[in-house]
Parts: C-alpha cells; sequence; structure tokens
C-alpha cells in the first residue's frame, strides 16, 4: 500500500484497511502519506467532510477514526521513552555514520560541524560542562572534552544511561563512535584514540535528568555550570510552549552568570521515527526560542539555521530545519 489511500476520494476498502492496520505507529511508518495528512485542516481524519459523513453508518470506522484523533492528540513524554524509547536502536539509526540517517541528509554532519566551530577554538571553555538530555550518546561533547575538565552527561531514561555507561567503561559489545569520532578528529586535526581517551576520563557522572522539574538532577544540586549543552532534547520532552518555557528556566538555571549556553534543535518537527515507534516533537520557531531565551536574561552570540533538503520526503521524521545557536547568560546573579 501505498500513503495515496488516505484521499478523499479513495477507493479502497477501509473497512479492510481498518483491519490490517490496528498499529497507529505501523500504519504511519508505512504510508508516509498518511503521517502528513493528520496535520492538515482538511485531513479527512481531523474535520468532518462529506465523505466521512457517508461513512458514519460504519461503528467500526468511527471507531478507528476516534482512536486515530486520540492518539495524535497523546505526546510522548519521558515515561514514555523509559518504556518503547529503544537506545540501540536510535544509535545504530542516526549515529552509525556522520552523515547520520539517510533519511535526514547530513543532520548529524551539520551538528558535528556546528558543535565544532563552537569549541574548537578554545573561546568557551571553563572547569565544567553539562548536557542536559544526553540521550545514549557522546558526540555533542567530542569537540568540547579539549576545553573542559570535568563533564557531566544525563538522561531521563535507564536505558540511555546505561548504553553510555557501557561506552565510557568500554566494555564489549558496546557501541562504536569511531566513524563519528574519526570525522570530527580530521576536522580538528586530532587523534580519534587520545579523543576517546579524553571523553573517557572527563565524563565524571552519567545522571538521570529530567527538565520538568524546577532542578532537572533531583535529588542531586550541581553547582551552575561553565557551559550547558542541550542537544535535540527539549522539544522532545515538553508538549506545550508553557512546559518548554518553564523547561528552559529550569535549563537555564544550571548555568553560572555569563556562562555559554549552546543547543541544538529541530524547527517546526511534529515527530520522529526510531524504527517504528513514534515519538513526539513540540513544533518550535526561531522566534519562539529567541524570546524566551531574551526573557531569561540570555543574549545570543550566534544563531544558525540548517533548512532541512525536501522535507516532504522524509518519513523519518518532519521537521523543516535544525538551528544551532549559542547565548551568553547575564552576568548579574
Amino acid at each position: 500500500m501505498s500513503g495515496s489511500f488516505v484521499s478523499e476520494r479513495s477507493s479502497v476498502d477501509f473497512n479492510l484497511v481498518i483491519f490490517l492496520y490496528t498499529d497507529y505507529n505501523q500504519l504511519c511508518y508505512d504510508n508516509p502519506g498518511f503521517q502528513h495528512s493528520l496535520k492538515l485542516p482538511e485531513c479527512l481524519w481531523c474535520k468532518p467532510s462529506a465523505h466521512i459523513e457517508s461513512q458514519r453508518s460504519f461503528p467500526v470506522w468511527r471507531e478507528f477514526g476516534n482512536r486515530l484523533r486520540v492518539m495524535e492528540a497523546s505526546f510522548t513524554e519521558g515515561e514514555f521513552y523509559q518504556e518503547h524509547f529503544d537506545s540501540r536502536a536510535y544509535m545504530d539509526n542516526f549515529y552509525s555514520s556522520p552523515e547520520g540517517h539517510s533519511g535526514e541528509k547530513n543532520l548529524l554532519s551539520y551538528i558535528l560541524d556546528s558543535l565544532s566551530k563552537t569549541f574548537s577554538a578554545g573561546r568557551y571553555k571553563g572547569q565544567t560542562l553539562v548536557e542536559v538530555g544526553s540521550g545514549p550518546t557522546i558526540h555533542s561533547v567530542l569537540s568540547a572534552c579539549e576545553h573542559f575538565q570535568e563533564i557531566v552527561l544525563s538522561d531521563f531514561t535507564d536505558d540511555s544511561r546505561r548504553e553510555v555507561e557501557k561506552w565510557l567503561r568500554n566494555e564489549e559489545g558496546c557501541f562504536s563512535w569511531r566513524p563519528v569520532i574519526q570525522y570530527v578528529c580530521d576536522m580538528e586535526k586530532r587523534s580519534p584514540s587520545e579523543v576517546e581517551a579524553k571523553v573517557r576520563q572527563r565524563v565524571k557522572q552519567v545522571l538521570k535528568c529530567d527538565v520538568r522539574l524546577e532542578n532537572p538532577f533531583h535529588p542531586q544540586t550541581l553547582k551552575p555550570a561553565d557551559c550547558v549543552i542541550t542537544c535535540l532534547c527539549l522539544e522532545a520532552a515538553c508538549r506545550d510552549m508553557l512546559e518548554y518555557k518553564k523547561a528552559l528556566a529550569h535549563v537555564a538555571t544550571l548555568v553560572r552568570p555569563a556562562g555559554v549556553l549552546v543547543m541544538v534543535g529541530v524547527l517546526d518537527e511534529s515527530f520522529y521515527y526510531v524504527n517504528q515507534t513514534r515519538f513526539s516533537c513540540l513544533q518550535l520557531s526561531k522566534e519562539s526560542i529567541e524570546a524566551e531565551l531574551q526573557d531569561l536574561g540570555f543574549t545570543i552570540q550566534e544563531l544558525n539555521i540548517f533548512p532541512s533538503p525536501k522535507p516532504q520526503n522524509n518519513v523519518i521524521s518532519d521537521h523543516k530545519a535544525v538551528f544551532h545557536l549559542i547565548a551568553l547568560k547575564s552576568d548579574k546573579k
């Protein structure tokens, strides 16, 4: 089947479709056109139409339509990640090569390039660096590890933290970051083995983190850091702009006065997939991020946008662009 079956003029037997596809994630994964149609105002699932009215006599149609509306409205928060996020599949799919996922056209390369430009010159340096929402990954600190003596990584899910700890201990079967490390080292003229050793030596803690909490590391309390990084985290953790504003304020407390906040995220994304599991994203705009940071007393030093090539062809996620920003916190306590 192709995504074309979602058209209001479709002649497909919808009762058969409902019977074959009882799992919403599978339906979206196998039919990219379907997931995009859900976001359209005239979408046959979301707005009454002549076609839907003509189908009201089929209880199963009505029940399935209601189920889709409810599931589309639900946001995959931290508890869903704890149960359903496959950390190893995520790394295999998105971090096996420096290009990243084949469906996202060099998104990872852009992130690695941006972080290298941010940190390799040594302009931003200090004693402590904290990454909020590392996931199972270490790529965000590869360039920064040269300039910070103590690094803290963190994530909400137990499985993601375990994957990081396995790599830090160099356990048998841990994920291989060598292709990504090699890419960064080629840019920065560094030795991959030395970078691996430095990251393993300088990452002092891997903590549980929940950005919804006023202290994201509760019950532990960290001293405000010289640098805080958050990469592809907040938009996946916050269901609306009110939650995003609160989470960003919580992250801001982790940065010392005159410290630096480095953010990488996606713009206007509502979902992404890890294998066949769909995860939600809060659709952000450049303007909303700028406004929230300004309200928190940050001055943006740099804000770069990398548009997604042909986003309509991307079935892994629907982001329109990736952003990278550097912001300095006010030195007023």
